[in-house]
């Protein structure tokens, strides 16, 4: 799915619901201006793909949580 889609309209305080998962939307920016441009989760390993056109990675739910933390 789209990052850009998941963000719209929320603020900086606001968290996002990905099947079931809660993301921050400051890390969700963070990661649209770093270039991923989509996410896709795997709940069963409880990790994000994400991907955009130069650039692709796999965070655990942990390792977001972290990004939140540092922002």
């Amino acid at each position: 799915m789209k990052i850009q889609d998941l963000v719209a309209g929320k603020g900086d305080g606001d968290h996002v619901e990905i099947d079931g998962f809660r993301v921050a939307v400051p890390v969700l920016k963070a990661l649209m201006n770093k270039g991923y441009e989509n996410i896709r989760v795997y709940k069963e390993s409880r990790t994000f793909s994400l991907w955009g056109k130069t650039c692709s990675a796999c965070f655990t739910q942990e390792h977001l949580s972290t990004l939140a933390g540092s922002r």
